[in-house]
């Protein structure tokens, strides 16, 4: 019997794991159906530290990205962890000047420091080899090593005695007058039955599939392709800020944008594409080269199609409304719906990397509440 179950090693599932043990000295057993901790969507994306200027107001994303940045930054200068605080261009034409000027005020309503309206000479000044008649400049948005933040989740997940199940699945979950009975596929093939009062679920692209296990009164996952492309070492520190297009509303995704790694390698990505039967496919399509070049050409002056070669995918786990194509986080302690004891974290897409510590205080001060 363990006090708490927590479906998936990902960054959420981390930072949940990290902030019950600092709280509380329950049991844990984390459950990861790959080899080994952030080997799914937490480790394949652009490592970016999110400022908060795209989401609704009063929206799940807009509060826990605003939260859990300041606690990011804060978590990373105390344990060493690698960030740079480098800020941001979102850059338009002067035909997209209403959208940027939507997008500023967005921000301000969701409190976003460091941000204001720049023209081309400021663009130019800040970032050489990027076109743009204006842009909104966000000073807050940085990036991170995502694998030394889970490794260091991971190993004060450890240092509280919890314990790990890689390559198992949950397979079938029923109530008891205690909690919750847990199917679990292990690696060898066989069933085991574990018993628990609180289930977290965190199964990133299997969550809405984890919450249907008890009733399906629960929102269904699309699964969005995001492909990225690297730029030739002729680029290695180019640039200074991250740059971004204005978002592709109909993808539900920021565009197409230039982030880089720790190494200054500067990558374009992700594209956006709808992916059915939750079918997990990492491939990078090399057909995908005429849109990356066409896209990246529109902001980054001298970009050739032969600097770009295909990098990495990952998939985004959206819930899916037909009427939104930018939905909002679903979090939630289930009593309501007759399931205490349950959480589910479902559509944890971007900003989740960044939204990860608050969401982890807060699903461990539920539980600590109990």
């Amino acid at each position: 019997m363990y006090d708490v179950v927590i479906i998936g090693a990902g960054v959420v599932g981390l930072a949940v794991a990290r902030a019950i043990g600092e709280a509380s000295q329950k049991s844990v057993l984390i459950i990861e159906k790959e080899e080994s901790f952030g080997r799914g969507i937490s480790s394949r994306n652009s490592e970016v530290i999110h400022s908060g200027i795209y989401y609704t107001p009063g929206s799940l994303k807009a509060e826990y990205c605003s939260r859990g940045r300041d606690l990011l930054y804060d978590y990373c200068d105390a344990h060493n962890i690698w960030t740079n605080r480098c800020g941001k261009i979102v850059v338009g034409r002067e035909h997209q000047s209403d959208d940027l000027e939507a997008m500023f005020h967005n921000a301000q309503e969701n409190n976003v420091p460091e941000i204001k309206i720049i023209d081309k000479k400021e663009i130019q000044k800040l970032e050489p080899q990027v076109i743009g008649d204006v842009g909104l400049f966000v000073g807050c948005t940085g990036i991170i090593s995502a694998h030394d933040l889970m490794a260091s989740f991971y190993k004060k997940s450890q240092d509280c005695d919890h314990d790990y199940l890689f390559k198992s699945r949950i397979i079938g979950a029923e109530t008891t007058n205690d909690g919750y009975e847990l199917s679990i596929g292990n690696p060898n093939g066989e069933i085991e039955k574990v018993s628990t009062q609180w289930v977290i679920n965190a199964a990133g692209l299997g969550s809405d599939l984890a919450a249907e296990m008890l009733t399906a009164d629960y929102p269904s996952l699309r699964f969005s392709k995001g492909c990225y492309y690297k730029l030739s070492s002729k680029w290695r520190g180019a640039f200074d800020h991250l740059v971004y297009p204005l978002p592709d509303k109909e993808h539900g995704s920021l565009g197409i944008h230039l982030s880089f790694d720790e190494t200054q390698m500067p990558k374009l990505g992700p594209s956006a594409h709808w992916v059915d039967d939750h079918h997990e496919n990492y491939d990078v399509e090399e057909s995908l080269l005429d849109q990356f070049f066409e896209e990246g050409a529109r902001y980054i002056d001298g970009l050739k199609k032969e600097d770009l070669s295909p990098d990495f995918a990952g998939i985004r786990p959206k819930i899916w409304m037909d009427e939104n194509p930018m939905p909002d986080f679903y979090i939630s302690h289930e009593a309501d719906k007759g399931f205490p004891g349950w959480v589910n974290l479902i559509g944890i897409e971007s900003p989740g990397l960044t939204s990860a510590i608050a969401i982890g205080n807060d699903v461990a001060r539920w539980v600590n509440e109990g």
